[in-house]
């Protein structure tokens, strides 16, 4: 989203920019004369259009916008709708991205609904201007909308600069040469034409791209030229990217203070998104070398960004793209309904007016009236049920998320559970020797305290029972740090993700879980009993893994291969596992990735269930026993979280094996 503010501020063309003139304001306040003057509301409508372009600021430009917007809407004039919607919903994009979005999607509809190509043209680049702060894949949809429109109703870019926009918005998703292209295309029209975008304008955009490439030389270029084009106003991107070259290039303090003077700029011109930028290149310089002013820009970032994202707006915003969704089917069903309708009437009126004469003719006529009032009263009841089933929809689709919020928690505290029960296992062993080791040295304590009372003392006992103390204490501090170390380690990965990745052994990792899941079910279940092994690759290289992520994944797949196992058991009515239950962990080293497989000879999956392992809610134990949650976030963890695959063979009643790959990054 980088420097799109300014062009499509310029975007919504040049009478929109704030007035700063005494003309301005002399016209304002002809403006309001004449508003204490009009009587229509219509009238109304389009002053308040023409007060929100001479506005003194923003605020004021908003405030005249809604006054407009809301009136046109209650007298239903849909002119005043689109004028005044596109005005504010623009201005409100960034103190408001949720309200700018509902605004914009309502022109949209009544754009479509008065078949105004021209308007609705603008308007899909408004909303496309507004989703690319957070929806990039949404927010190029609308700019190849607004485009194909433009061709359509032959608009001229000094109109709307899409070629710039969609060059910028591929910038922003990562597409560097698509993004080169049509910047280059927006910056051949300036060439041509500047009446609305100077071509002076493209160069923060250029260098922006070539910092992505890694061409530094040539940002660099851009940057300065950026900032020589404009000396009084520069633009705030150029800086911001001139401080990352020179952080690239290790030379902190020249990074330090373009990146000041970038938030600087930023904090004037109240541009939230960069403010964030700015204020988090700042605290990456200073976290290391002074953590005061790194705990001062980190502050301004999360500030700012509570303050312009949040999650009560995301949900607004999800929920708004679900009714448009909704609203547009409707639409769609209605038009499609009307349309036979409308066919079959055509059909009977002209039968009836070759059949009949105009006496049976007028007959029509008036039976056609009636049959409107009745449609017209049916509309209003199949309306009123619409929005009957829509508020039951809304409702249960908050039933719907709170549930899922509880069967996800569900499933964490019972991997919690099965956790804590093998950390309690493991860590019995090592105490079970401190505690014996310590009644035998109270023993051996009292020995020596007898030996030592009595009037002639048996030395060679006394260095015996010394030398057995000695080595009494050395095993309970031998134990104990055993304890200590499985204390420390379970801690280490049971506690909360960090999202960050590190280094780990896997071979070490798939170990220590495959023991503290057969421990757990063991706490669980004492006459749980099954053969486990592990068949490691001992060349296995350390990977980047996120532990505790990665650690849960291998919890639930052991968890599930056990569980298999005993409910082979439990069919075949066998007292006994051992020689049939066996559950394999082996890990492989391949050419640019490792391979990690579970193996269970349980009861295996039929091919149907084979199929919805992955899907969120399905699962195959009984009511009570699982979420259907635990698969799905295995997969999401090792697909998204990883970018490695996981997969799934099996035959019924034979068992099954879930093979792992994850890539090796190069050092």
């Amino acid at each position: 989203m980088k420097n799109l503010l300014l062009l499509i501020l310029l975007f919504f063309q040049i009478n929109l920019i704030f007035g700063q003139t005494k003309s301005k304001v002399f016209e304002l306040d002809s403006l309001k004369q004449e508003f204490t003057k009009v009587k229509n509301d219509t009238d109304r409508v389009l002053l308040y259009e023409k007060m929100i372009r001479v506005a003194p600021n923003s605020q004021a430009g908003i405030e005249y916008g809604f006054n407009g917007f809301n009136l046109a809407k209650r007298i239903r004039y849909d002119k005043g709708v689109i004028l005044c919607g596109n005005s504010v919903g623009f201005k409100l994009v960034e103190s408001d991205y949720y309200k700018a979005v509902q605004i914009l999607t309502e022109v949209k509809q009544t754009c479509e609904r008065q078949n105004n190509q021209y308007e609705l043209a603008r308007t899909l680049g408004f909303l496309g201007y507004a989703y690319n702060k957070f929806d990039f894949e949404k927010a190029m949809s609308y700019f190849k909308a607004c485009k194909k429109m433009m061709e359509k109703v032959k608009m001229s870019e000094d109109i709307i600069p899409i070629n710039s926009a969609i060059g910028n918005c591929y910038k922003d998703f990562g597409k560097l040469d698509s993004a080169l292209v049509y910047i280059q295309k927006g910056y051949e029209h300036s060439l041509k034409s500047d009446k609305l975008l100077p071509p002076y304008s493209f160069y923060v955009h250029f260098g922006e791209v070539y910092l992505k490439k890694g061409q530094f030389k040539l940002a660099m270029d851009y940057f300065r030229r950026s900032i020589a084009a404009k000396p009084n106003n520069p633009d705030g991107q150029a800086y911001q990217g001139i401080a990352m070259i020179y952080r690239a290039k290790n030379q902190l303090d020249s990074a330090k203070f373009y990146a000041k003077e970038s938030l600087s700029i930023q904090q004037k011109k109240n541009k939230p998104i960069y403010i964030i930028q700015s204020a988090n290149l700042l605290f990456e310089l200073y976290k290391n070398s002074n953590p005061a002013e790194a705990l001062k820009y980190i502050l301004i970032s999360s500030a700012t960004k509570d303050s312009l994202f949040n999650q009560e707006k995301v949900k607004q915003v999800e929920k708004l793209a679900y009714e448009e969704r909704e609203s547009e089917a409707r639409l769609q069903r209605r038009l499609e309904a009307h349309e036979a309708d409308l066919q079959s009437k055509i059909r009977i009126y002209a039968l009836s007016g070759i059949l009949l004469a105009l006496v049976v003719l007028s007959l029509i006529l008036y039976r056609n009236n009636k049959s409107k009032q009745k449609a017209n009263h049916l509309l209003h009841k199949q309306k009123e049920e619409i929005d009957l089933q829509r508020e039951k929809a809304e409702n249960a689709l908050v039933e719907l998320k709170s549930t899922q919020n509880q069967l996800i928690q569900a499933e964490k505290m019972a991997s919690l559970g099965e956790l804590t029960a093998g950390i309690a296992h493991e860590i019995q062993n090592p105490l079970n020797f401190v505690n014996n080791f310590s009644e035998m040295s109270v023993e051996l304590a009292h020995e020596l305290n007898e030996e030592i009372d009595k009037d002639t003392m048996d030395k060679n006992l006394v260095k015996e029972i010394l030398s057995d103390l000695t080595q009494n204490q050395q095993k309970i501090n031998h134990h104990g740090k055993r304890a200590s170390s499985i204390v420390k380690g379970m801690l280490e990965h049971s506690r909360t993700s960090t999202g960050v990745k590190e280094l780990t052994d896997i071979n070490a990792l798939a170990d220590e879980y495959l023991r503290l899941a057969y421990h757990g079910l063991r706490a669980k279940d004492n006459s749980f009993n099954c053969d486990f092994k592990t068949e490691f690759d001992e060349s296995l290289p350390k990977i980047e893994v996120i532990p505790q992520d990665f650690g849960r994944v291998l919890l639930n797949l052991i968890n599930n291969a056990f569980y298999a196992v005993s409910q082979r058991k439990n069919l075949q009515g066998l007292a006994d596992l051992t020689g049939l239950g066996t559950v394999i962990v082996s890990t492989k080293k391949l050419d640019n990735f490792i391979e990690i497989r579970v193996t269970d000879n349980g009861i295996g999956m039929s091919e149907a269930t084979r199929a919805k392992i992955f899907q969120p809610f399905f699962t195959t134990k009984p009511t009570g026993q699982g979420t259907g949650l635990g698969l799905s976030l295995a997969y999401d963890i090792i697909t998204k979280g990883h970018e490695g695959t996981i997969e799934v063979e099996s035959k019924e009643g034979e068992g099954s094996e879930f093979i792992i790959t994850l890539p090796m990054k190069p050092n």
